[in-house]
């Protein structure tokens, strides 16, 4: 799920002979050091586990990393911050709905003095604060979801990638004659099967319009013909025409990355910080990815990207009440936000979030078609700031197993809306 913020991994800098706040290089041994314990996404790709390595060499402190499973990353992460328990270093989701569910104001420390901000143009005005105050670190450029597509698979079926949900339809049967399988789910992981009925929205959120007639409460997901329930509904007529594989319900992200690698599916609804799975799906082998794979944007009835900020290389301090272990972690992000920033960059071949880094040099072809569609078209997922949306995934699983129409799963996503709404104190509520 304004334009975009930034993408994939997160980023690394440039001169690691400054210091992680402006100051001298490694520390001495035994002056101040500390042990960090850092909540991280598995998904964490290898520049940025390497930059965890740089800061410890740098500062002297250590890291623990506590890695949590993309699958059922947010889940497992609110779990246990439900507990009490709390990390030194959190990383998880900018979106303001994500960011209310910690309760920043009473558990997180406010960042809003940092010179990263500046840095980042607006990117802050959507993601990472919450009432004016910047909670978040944001080091990765958005995640960017669309339709990756099988070059080759549509190149012999005589067919062009979708541009919107009548022509996804429309190329459903043709493929299907082709033996392939037109768009490939992962209902064993749950979460992805979101993605689509959120990208059928980017036609009714541009200016996150959609969205932000949800959160102020002056519409709901559950009215009659909205965007929403006509999401679901046109998510339902695909499967049943047939369009998804016949495992749609076990199936797991990473089995939806080998069959588009391989072509045994034609499409799947992404996003672009599974860049990394789709390279391990072509065993590590870029060529296969940038000759096998594309991307483009989808809408109901255009072709637009929709993007939101993700959980990789995002950072949050919570309060620990521990001094010398909140300056050593204010020191972590100051190094991830500063010169080292760019050779992170550099290192992972991703896109900055900070205006005076540049481009990194030889970029795959796949990620350059995910930055021409994010410039050519890009609304923000329409659920970024609604709280209560968590509970969408679950509902798709529902919807797919047969246990629920599009309207009642409309209906019982409105009342969790409301209930997490209530709960934040949003105006309106």
């Amino acid at each position: 799920m304004r334009a975009p913020s930034r993408l994939l991994g997160a980023a690394l800098g440039a001169v690691l002979a400054l210091s992680l706040s402006g100051c001298g290089s490694s520390a001495p041994e035994g002056t101040g050091q500390v042990k960090l314990t850092l909540w991280h996404n598995s998904a964490d790709p290898a520049p940025l586990l390497e930059m965890y390595k740089k800061f410890e060499k740098q500062s002297g402190h250590k890291i623990e990393l506590v890695s949590i499973p993309s699958d059922g990353f947010e889940d497992t992460t609110q779990t246990k911050w439900a507990t009490g328990e709390r990390p030194d270093i959190l990383e998880y989701h900018a979106t303001v709905s994500g960011l209310l569910a910690l309760n920043p104001a009473q558990n997180l420390r406010d960042l809003t003095g940092e010179s990263y901000i500046a840095r980042s143009g607006d990117l802050y005005q959507a993601a990472g604060s919450v009432n004016g105050k910047v909670y978040a670190a944001i080091t990765g450029f958005p995640q960017v979801f669309g339709l990756y597509y099988n070059k080759k698979v549509f190149t012999k079926a005589g067919l062009t990638p979708p541009a919107n949900f009548t022509e996804l339809a429309a190329a459903c049967p043709k493929l299907k004659a082709a033996g392939v399988t037109p768009v490939f789910e992962s209902g064993g992981s749950i979460w992805p099967v979101q993605i689509l009925p959120i990208l059928y929205l980017a036609g009714a959120n541009q200016s996150n319009a959609y969205g932000k007639a949800i959160a102020g409460h002056s519409s709901t997901l559950a009215d009659a013909g909205s965007p929403f329930v006509s999401g679901l509904t046109a998510y339902a007529k695909l499967k049943s025409d047939g369009c998804f594989n016949k495992d749609i319900v076990t199936a797991k992200f990473e089995d939806s990355m080998k069959a588009l690698v391989t072509g045994e599916a034609a499409m799947v609804a992404q996003h672009s910080d599974m860049l990394p799975a789709l390279l391990a799906a072509a065993g590590g082998d870029q060529k296969t990815v940038d000759e096998s794979v594309g991307f483009v944007g989808l809408s109901s009835d255009k072709p637009l990207v929709t993007y939101a900020p993700g959980p990789i290389g995002t950072f949050y301090l919570p309060k620990t009440g521990d001094a010398a272990r909140e300056k050593a972690s204010l020191d972590f992000v100051r190094f991830m936000t500063g010169p080292a920033y760019a050779e992170y960059i550099t290192a992972s071949k991703t896109f900055p979030v900070f205006k005076d880094v540049p481009d990194p040099q030889g970029v795959s072809s796949v990620l350059q078609d995910v930055k021409k569609a994010y410039d050519t078209g890009a609304v923000i997922a329409f659920n970024s700031d609604i709280p209560g949306m968590g509970g969408l995934a679950q509902l798709m699983s529902e919807l797919i197993a047969g246990q629920k129409d599009p309207q009642k799963a409309a209906t019982q996503l409105q009342g969790q809306v409301e209930q997490a709404a209530k709960a934040a104190g949003l105006p309106g509520w």
